[in-house]
């Protein structure tokens, strides 16, 4: 943050400029100052829980779990201060308004949701697979640009394919790229305030398959509509459903209730998937539900 504030002050005249600062937190080890830990969990007296284990959450008592969520949230805060000292640069510079400013994120971690700690599979004793739940993929999508409105909230989906032909939409560059965007902008969407971008997002990340099937450990889709989320390879190898509407953290699996929704969110997958001219095995992996155990991923 240091370095970007310094930054800004020797070029914010040279224009156009692009600067990206990348903050590694709040990836672990989680070692905020103690006193901001405490403010979140004050009596705990054991050893601190600096790193969450990427495996099964019952490994950690209550108490260290708990503990574990204190450091997360004084890690997360403590960057929450850093960035705000970027972002009140931008406002000392009076950059407001010829700038295009974006917060985003790559991803989240889980805390104990879902029975887990860490964003994926890495524990010798935990066989599940890992779909890529709320608390991994919801991630914030925050955009001030010259023309927008201001301290709004726009309830669509977005996915971070969209990032790159967004942000040279708003900033008014018109790139040609050796073949098209996957991703799509949503600049009007945001300059008008309302209206939707995409119907559904869908959460993944690149895995191999030896025989068909997905490697198990692996981080697995999950598909959202504006009521559902859908696994088409859920913990244990069969479909998970959520309705998220009433169950946003997506803690209860409702799946053998709507077969016919599952259906119609697997079709949606494929379509999706055949739409980025994926690979006939990626499409038959991911919406295929069933798996091998036992065997590690390449997955990141």
């Amino acid at each position: 943050a240091d370095m970007a504030v310094r930054w800004l002050e020797e070029n914010y005249r040279a224009n156009p400029f692009f600067l990206w600062v990348d903050f590694f937190d709040p990836h672990e080890p989680w070692n905020p100052p103690e006193y901001l830990v405490r403010r979140y969990d004050p009596h705990y007296s054991g050893t601190p829980m600096l790193h969450p284990n990427y495996g099964p959450a019952d490994a950690y008592t209550p108490e260290e779990l708990r503990n574990l969520r204190a450091h997360y949230a004084a890690e997360a805060e403590l960057v929450d201060r850093w960035v705000g000292r970027v972002l009140q640069k931008v406002d000392d510079l009076g950059l407001w308004d010829s700038s295009v400013v974006v917060v985003t994120s790559d991803h989240g971690t889980a805390i104990g949701e879902h029975g887990r700690t860490g964003k994926s599979n890495i524990h010798e004793k935990d066989d599940r697979y890992w779909p890529l739940y709320p608390e991994l993929s919801h991630v914030p999508f925050l955009v001030a640009a010259p023309g927008l409105p201001r301290g709004t909230g726009l309830a669509t989906f977005a996915q971070a394919c969209d990032f790159l032909p967004t942000v040279c939409d708003l900033a008014g560059a018109r790139p040609e790229p050796p073949e098209p965007f996957h991703g799509r902008s949503m600049a009007e969407v945001l300059r008008r305030g309302s209206g939707s971008h995409r119907d559904f997002a869908v959460a993944g990340c690149f895995a191999q398959s030896a025989d068909g099937h997905a490697p198990a450990k692996c981080s697995t889709p999950f598909v959202v509509t504006r009521q559902w989320g859908y696994c088409p390879i859920g913990s244990r190898g069969a479909e998970e459903l959520y309705d998220l509407s009433t169950d946003p953290l997506a803690a209860k699996d409702i799946a053998r209730q709507h077969p016919d929704v599952c259906r119609d969110m697997r079709e949606m997958l494929r379509k999706h998937l055949m739409d980025l001219k994926a690979p006939e095995e990626t499409i038959r992996m991911w919406t295929r539900p069933g798996g091998i155990k036992g065997a590690w991923a390449r997955d990141y």
